[in-house]
């Protein structure tokens, strides 16, 4: 059988940072249990950093000797509507070989779900996860746009824990963080006018909860419903650079991102605000 060829020898190991994310596979049968939000299941596939995306021969010969971006092959039905095909593994596109009947060596490379779907995809007619085999799912040009918006989450995700950790590439990271469109912020309406609504702290201080995506949001919404805190939550969706602004004159203590998951959360002093809002 006449296997596939890639650019890389091994596909890279996936960051840690995002740990505790599911395979591809995993997350879609867990959804189709029900046992997984929507949300939940862009989110893994999104994190996803080992796709096996397929590439054109000529896109193949010319990453051998040059730096130029992949090309991906696209297969394209009888009414020639261009559909992108990504494998999570070697073991999947074998099974899709077999079913399909190629004859021919197709070209790949590794290449992270954020890179793919931060992109514009709107010439797609659809995305097929690892077609033709028992975990196959078909992402739709409809879900393209929420499927951004979650890629962005991400990647804004794991520049954040990369800042906590001391990265390097400083200047890179806080630019995701500050060009971020849609964080999702809890306010409690007060005597004094309206306020961050706070992370759990054992020291009771004066911690704003900022969320990246609509999970992480709805876990902290549920924790305090049940504990039935204070003024009903108000939830407000601002920009990167909105929300550093109102969170540098808070009066705050810090700054929780995604305090209550599904993902871990990683916390900032004060100054992080100012930090971000310097970036260029």
């Amino acid at each position: 059988m006449v296997g596939p060829t890639s650019t890389h020898s091994t596909p890279p190991p996936p960051p840690p940072e995002h740990g505790g994310a599911l395979a591809p596979a995993e997350a879609i049968r867990a959804w189709q249990d029900q046992a997984m939000s929507a949300t939940g299941l862009m989110r893994n596939v999104v994190a996803f950093d080992r796709w096996e995306l397929p590439i054109t021969e000529r896109s193949w010969q010319a990453m051998r000797t040059t730096n130029a971006p992949p090309e991906p092959w696209l297969y394209r039905d009888a009414t020639n509507r261009p559909r992108l095909f990504l494998f999570s593994s070697r073991q999947s596109y074998r099974r899709y070989h077999e079913a399909a009947r190629i004859a021919k060596e197709q070209p790949f490379t590794a290449t992270s779900g954020v890179s793919i779907f931060t992109r514009d995809l709107s010439a797609l007619e659809s995305v097929h996860l690892d077609p033709l085999t028992s975990d196959t799912l078909t992402l739709g040009r409809d879900l393209f746009p929420r499927l951004n918006v979650v890629a962005d989450a991400v990647r804004v995700e794991r520049s954040l824990v990369q800042l906590r950790g001391g990265a390097t590439r400083v200047a890179h990271q806080l630019s995701a963080v500050r060009n971020f469109a849609a964080y999702h912020v809890a306010f409690r309406d007060t005597s004094e006018g309206a306020r961050f609504a706070i992370a759990p702290d054992p020291r009771s201080r004066y911690l704003a909860a900022v969320f990246t995506l609509n999970d992480c949001y709805e876990a902290y919404s549920a924790e305090a419903d049940a504990h039935n805190e204070g003024a009903p939550l108000r939830r407000t969706i601002m920009n990167g650079e909105q929300l550093f602004s109102e969170l540098l004159d808070a009066g705050l203590d810090g700054i929780v991102f995604n305090c209550c998951g599904p993902i871990a959360p990683v916390a900032f002093a004060p100054a992080f605000a100012r930090l971000v809002l310097e970036s260029r």
